[in-house]
């Protein structure tokens, strides 16, 4: 392994175990997060893993609205049975509808176990990969920064050579400013008011 490779998990190893002690927001949610990376700037990596927290969030909320759901039948199957239990007779088909019943309960027990097992695991997914998304978006941060630094380093020296060639052109503006009051002045002595306005609005017309 090479030594930059090695510093390179060691750093990961690190960032994970910070990681581990701060209780992070789910990124796709957070306003922050999508000002800071809007769709723009997702490198496809970055859009995958949000997909990935998005589909789990989808199923954490349909597996929470299916517990609802299956219970509802469930206890209205319960009620069906207590119902039933105090009716008169055997009836084949009275027995028939009870064991149907009693199968669909079972069933539906089944199907909530199954659920509950999901509820309990799909928090756990979902912060796993949250924290998937949220180590990409870092790295794709630092590099996005590292990136703007160099940009704005070119840019400072732009700016410097400019503010340098701007301060020359304002004394060449100034000089020339000055040497055209100069003249007007001096003319204005050696003609006077009346020859000078003359001139002056020949030269009006002349542009």
């Amino acid at each position: 392994m090479k030594s930059g490779d090695f510093m390179a998990d060691l750093r990961m190893e690190v960032l994970e175990s910070g990681l581990s002690k701060r209780k992070i927001p789910i990124l796709i949610l957070d306003e922050r997060y999508n000002l800071v990376m809007p769709d723009k700037d997702k490198t496809p990596q970055i859009r995958k893993l949000e997909a990935k927290v998005g589909n789990l969030l989808k199923k954490q909320g349909k597996v929470t609205n299916d517990i609802k759901e299956v219970k509802k039948i469930k206890a209205r199957l319960l009620q069906d049975v207590v119902e039933n239990m105090d009716s008169e007779g055997k009836e084949p088909a009275r027995q028939k509808k009870m064991g149907k019943t009693q199968k669909l309960i079972q069933e539906a027990k089944t199907k909530l176990a199954e659920l509950e097992d999901s509820e309990l695991e799909l928090p756990r997914a979902l912060e796993e990969a949250n924290r998937e998304l949220l180590l990409e978006f870092i790295q794709v941060c630092y590099a996005r920064m590292n990136a703007n630094r160099e940009d704005i380093g070119l840019l400072d020296k732009w700016i410097n050579e400019m503010r340098v060639e701007l301060k020359k052109k304002l004394v060449i503006k100034q000089e020339k400013e000055t040497k055209n009051s100069n003249i007007y002045a001096y003319m204005h002595d050696l003609l006077g008011p009346g020859l000078i306005q003359m001139f002056d609005e020949a030269d009006s017309e002349s542009e």
